[in-house]
């Protein structure tokens, strides 16, 4: 996991190797247990867009003065994910990101 290291001049930072897979607009970013602990940069909601790779899952913020501008982690840190199609109400994902050992 990574906080404001993925974007370069308001576009997105790509590895060596790395490649997009899909990617969508208008997204929102909340984070639930996360934001008492962490301070300010993972309260409210954050609107951009997500890109998803062949590495890791990438939000960028459409307000590059917010706190978060972008958001970034890999695959393997990731835990229980779940893809979410309510009957009222827009499809998300949740889960659980981990940071990188020593982050």
């Amino acid at each position: 996991m990574s906080i404001n290291q993925a974007h370069y001049q308001g576009g997105l930072l790509l590895y060596q190797g790395e490649q997009i897979v899909n990617h969508s607009k208008n997204v929102t970013l909340a984070f639930d247990d996360a934001s008492r602990q962490s301070g300010d940069i993972f309260r409210g909601k954050h609107k951009g867009k997500v890109f998803v790779t062949t590495h890791r899952m990438v939000f960028l913020s459409d307000d590059q003065r917010d706190s978060l501008v972008s958001f970034a982690v890999a695959f393997m840190y990731m835990k229980n994910l779940s893809v979410e199609q309510p009957i009222f109400g827009a499809n998300y994902i949740s889960g659980i990101a981990a940071s990188h050992p020593n982050g």
